[in-house]
């Protein structure tokens, strides 16, 4: 039955269109140009906070090689709140080495950057990505607990808010980890939270995901019940200039955490004026709000 009604609803949506965002963008005449300047941006970006900020880079928590982590800002008190970044690009695509851009402005404010790379697909299944996330996780909570970091903080954007809310939903992660006590919010930026469309996608292509697969690796299936205890703070965030698909998947998520878990601490907001790539690229400038929504935050709890 479910695949019957599956079908009915791929066939009255254009899927390949709800699912390639830079085709929602009106800051460029093409979808093509929208990309090149993501990349292009992203790229600068991150160059510049290297050259910028004292860091330590190329950090392996695991033996292959997209298992790698940036530090920006080891200058920073030991005790310093801590944000860790894992890059989107439909998990085939961008690198952590062009996802180094929010840290300038957190630095400023003294906030450490962390920034988690992984294997990308085709070579590597997208159930050894999420186990790759939970690793660098477990580095990072270590490493947080050692410093005596006052807090951690996760931020994904697109399939690296998937990423982040796979790790978040690990119950057993959360109980086998103690640094991971530190955890104190969670940033999912433009995120798909629900793979059961996109695997009729071109996307899948490289994704190669068994359609039995969609279920148990979305987010929107999952049990976030035991981040309660935690008091954990969860940022959903979309923009405007999404398309309905990827909006609608950042509402449902939300409802799921707010009505199903009975979660508190979760908000949702969908960005004006922005779209699927200015809602991170705005992330390098001075004033933007990932880090005002962080250092109100850190003030708040921290």
């Amino acid at each position: 039955l479910v695949s019957k009604k599956m079908s009915v609803i791929t066939d009255s949506i254009d899927l390949e269109k709800e699912y390639s965002p830079s085709m929602w963008s009106t800051r460029f005449s093409t979808a093509q140009e929208v990309l090149q300047h993501h990349v292009q941006f992203v790229t600068a970006a991150s160059e510049k906070a290297t050259n910028n900020i004292p860091h330590k880079l190329e950090i392996e928590y695991g033996s292959t090689p997209g298992q790698k982590l940036d530090i920006l800002g080891t200058d920073l008190p030991n005790d310093s709140p801590i944000l860790v970044y894992v890059h989107g690009g439909y998990w085939q695509e961008l690198s952590r080495e062009v996802s180094r851009y929010p840290a300038q402005p957190l630095y400023r404010s003294r906030i450490k950057t962390i920034v988690i790379g992984y294997d990308l697909c085709p070579a590597f299944t997208l159930p050894e990505l999420v186990h790759q996330v939970e690793k660098a996780a477990r580095f990072v909570f270590e490493y947080a607990e050692k410093m005596g970091s006052r807090g951690v903080y996760f931020a994904g954007h697109s399939a690296g808010a998937h990423l982040v809310a796979k790790l978040l939903s690990n119950a057993d992660f959360f109980e086998n980890n103690p640094g991971s006590r530190l955890l104190q919010g969670a940033f999912l930026i433009s995120g798909v939270y629900d793979l059961r469309e996109l695997v009729h996608t071109s996307v899948n292509d490289a994704v190669q995901l068994p359609h039995e697969w969609a279920v148990p690796l979305s987010p929107l299936f999952d049990c976030f019940t035991h981040l309660q205890a935690r008091r954990t703070r969860v940022y959903i965030l979309a923009a405007q200039n999404d398309s309905p698909a990827f909006k609608k998947q950042s509402r449902e998520f939300y409802e799921l955490l707010h009505n199903t878990c009975l979660m508190q601490h979760m908000y949702l907001e969908i960005k004006d004026d922005l779209d699927h790539f200015d809602i991170v690229e705005c992330l390098a400038e001075e004033d933007n709000y990932l880090k005002n929504l962080m250092v109100h935050d850190v003030r708040k709890h921290l």
